[in-house]
């Protein structure tokens, strides 16, 4: 079999033909499954069984109470946070050019972010979003989290929150601890603004699909959310625009890793190849409206760039949280967001 884009073989032939592949439900799902998973089936003559259930923080429990065996192949959709540790504890396995060649094609700035078990292979960043029809365009982060000192009493219970569960709500806790000076060393802060917030809410989910039908059906006028998804839904009709707020944006970078238990490794880093090539990097891009992982695409539309990390430009200013830490203290912040939240 050979190898997507340039890449030298890896395989010659799969000793199972079977691969379970996870990621995320909704409009991801599908989308990932017409631009990723079925060219693959056709390329190597393989069955992929999509687990598309969980966010990224649940796939990591899975991984820890399996063991490294959590009974799919490929972690298609993981975040730095749980790559790192899930390297630490032995439950991802190395991840280099040699197991997957088309590493060498990934962003200089972002490759380090796989910390050496993963494959970065989509970027976004949590901007912000409004529905146009609603309210004035915010400027800032306060305008999410003071929303009645910019909008007033009408926006109590159009504001939506997200469980820790999604990194979303972390990276928006720190947007909420940066407004007061605090920030990854320093999330105090955002605890208060989080509880003057909370009467505010009118709905709080885990998962990004889960806020969609909030939005379509006008409940919700305000919310952080990932770029890629963002400009997938407005291109689609919803009344909504992206801000990138004064104080800026964080960027997320998508992750593939095969667990240290996998059943299929050989198979499974072929299929994290053929993510990487170029070919199918393009394609998914266009489709979810998010960043690719490799640098080396130069043909996508104006309006594509003009919304997504997709140039040198882009990614060289493109500001990264201190993911290890995120991922060391996540739990705890969990925790107490529980605590406020209860």
């Amino acid at each position: 079999m050979a190898a997507a884009g340039t890449a030298p073989a890896i395989i010659t032939r799969a000793s199972d033909n079977r691969l379970v592949v996870n990621s995320q439900g909704g409009e991801y799902q599908r989308i990932f499954e017409r631009t990723v998973i079925k060219p693959f089936e056709e390329k190597f003559g393989v069955t992929v069984i999509h687990d598309a259930t969980g966010t990224a923080s649940q796939d990591m429990a899975k991984l820890r109470a399996a063991g490294g065996k959590p009974g799919f192949d490929v972690a298609a959709v993981l975040t730095p946070p749980e790559v790192i540790l899930g390297g630490r504890e032995g439950l991802l396995e190395p991840m280099t050019e040699r197991e997957v060649p088309n590493l060498a094609h990934v962003w200089a700035e972002a490759k380090g972010l796989g910390s050496g078990f993963g494959a970065v292979h989509t970027i976004q960043y949590a901007s912000l979003i409004y529905n146009k029809d609603k309210i004035e365009r915010p400027e800032s982060w306060a305008d999410y989290w003071r929303p009645w000192e910019r909008y007033g009493e009408d926006i109590r219970n159009h504001v939506i929150g997200y469980n820790p569960a999604n990194l979303l709500s972390i990276f928006a806790l720190l947007y909420a601890a940066r407004l007061e000076g605090g920030g990854t060393d320093n999330i105090e802060p955002a605890w208060d603004i989080l509880e003057q917030q909370k009467p505010y809410l009118g709905v709080v989910v885990t998962g990004s699909s889960e806020a969609i039908p909030h939005f379509e059906n006008g409940q919700v006028w305000i919310s952080p959310y990932w770029s890629g998804r963002a400009a997938l839904y407005i291109s689609r009709g919803l009344p909504f625009e992206m801000v990138v707020p004064k104080e800026g944006v964080f960027g997320l970078p998508d992750v593939a890793a095969v667990p240290s238990g996998a059943a299929n490794k050989d198979l499974a880093f072929e299929f994290v190849n053929f993510r990487l090539s170029k070919e199918v990097q393009r394609a998914f891009s266009l489709a979810y409206h998010a960043g690719p992982g490799r640098n080396d695409i130069t043909d996508f539309p104006e309006e594509f760039l003009s919304r997504q990390i997709a140039t040198q430009d882009k990614i060289a200013n493109t500001v990264w949280p201190d993911l290890a830490t995120i991922g060391e203290r996540r739990r705890d912040w969990t925790l107490r967001w529980q605590e406020v939240m209860s």
